[in-house]
């Protein structure tokens, strides 16, 4: 098939393009140590400080001190993470890196804690819920993880009061 011709791609040549495809994007995806538990983190001094920002139609909902929008994962187990590998790399999981958590105005510190990884970093919790930033969301206030289904999972934007908020 040349480029351009517009004939329909027999269906055994399409499963083969298909997979092919998707090798490739899976082989972009996975770098980083062997066994995929290598973690992206939010490179900011002060990842570990939760804000809370009101967002119409969301509520208060968590940021970082920065303003980028945290996430969770809805398949993840409370106080632990499923997001691992590649996973990592689009959703940065939100680390303290040695630092204390501290809860800005709106967040109820009584909700913070943080648990350790199996790759041994700090990953910051809200409710038993482990946060994430979303690699598209390039700035303050962007929502543009809210609701993908990727990773086996549901991704949600959390409330100040610690519950994932599903609509929109």
């Amino acid at each position: 098939m040349l480029l351009g011709d517009r004939r329909p791609m027999a269906p055994a040549i399409r499963l083969a393009t298909l997979a092919l495809c998707a090798g490739v994007l899976a082989s972009c995806a996975s770098s980083g140590p062997v066994g995929g538990t290598s973690v992206t983190t939010v490179a900011n001094a002060s990842s570990a400080t939760l804000d809370a920002k009101s967002v119409k139609g969301y509520g208060k909902i968590l940021v970082t001190s920065s303003g980028r929008t945290l996430y969770i994962l809805s398949v993840d187990p409370a106080g632990a993470s499923n997001c691992i590998g590649s996973c990592a790399i689009v959703w940065p999981a939100l680390t303290a890196g040695g630092k204390t958590i501290k809860a800005g105005p709106g967040v109820n510190p009584s909700l913070v804690s943080s648990f350790k990884r199996s790759d041994g970093v700090k990953q910051v919790l809200y409710n038993k819920h482990a946060l994430y930033t979303f690699e598209q969301d390039t700035g303050p206030g962007m929502l543009s993880g809210q609701g993908i289904t990727t990773y086996g999972g549901v991704w949600w934007v959390i409330s100040a009061t610690g519950k994932p908020v599903t609509g929109q």
